[in-house]
């Protein structure tokens, strides 16, 4: 399996590719499966058309693409709460308006089979939620804006 960083338009991606045959491949995009299948050209070179693999859970809404639905905002402001690590959010604790307090649980994070504790940092109101449930965050993306 290879393994690659990329940036489009500002965004970070983490892909995987195994290589299936000729024609196909799985690449894993931020965590997320697609199947890839190569077109034949006369050409020396070919073109990739991605096509997306069933979700690999039964209960998992289908996802997009993240070129066209990116992961969480990459610039928070300074009030804002971000991804210590990367992972998918597993839950989110709060909503919009609500008071918390500093050492409060926000967000759970699973990342390397393991729920990770996210804290809010000060007390504050949530002002602004950038993510939702089963999303694939990475370090450092911002989560959540308090006031």
């Amino acid at each position: 399996m290879k393994k690659f960083k990329l940036t489009i338009d500002g965004n970070a991606f983490d892909i995987s590719v195994n290589e299936q045959g000729k024609n196909a491949a799985e690449v894993i995009v931020n965590g997320q499966p697609y199947t890839v299948e190569f077109e034949k050209d006369d050409a020396p070179t070919t073109a990739a058309k991605p096509v997306q693999k069933a979700a690999p859970k039964a209960a998992a809404p289908a996802k997009k693409a993240p070129a066209a639905a990116p992961a969480a905002k990459k610039v928070g402001s300074s009030k804002s709460i971000n991804s210590p690590l990367p992972g998918n959010i597993f839950k989110i604790l709060v909503s919009v308006g609500q008071e918390v307090k500093r050492g409060e649980n926000i967000v759970i994070i699973e990342s390397m089979k393991m729920e990770n504790n996210i804290t809010a940092d000060k007390d504050g109101t949530v002002k602004a939620i950038y993510i939702e449930v089963g999303q694939s965050v990475l370090q450092g993306d911002a989560l959540i804006d308090l006031d």
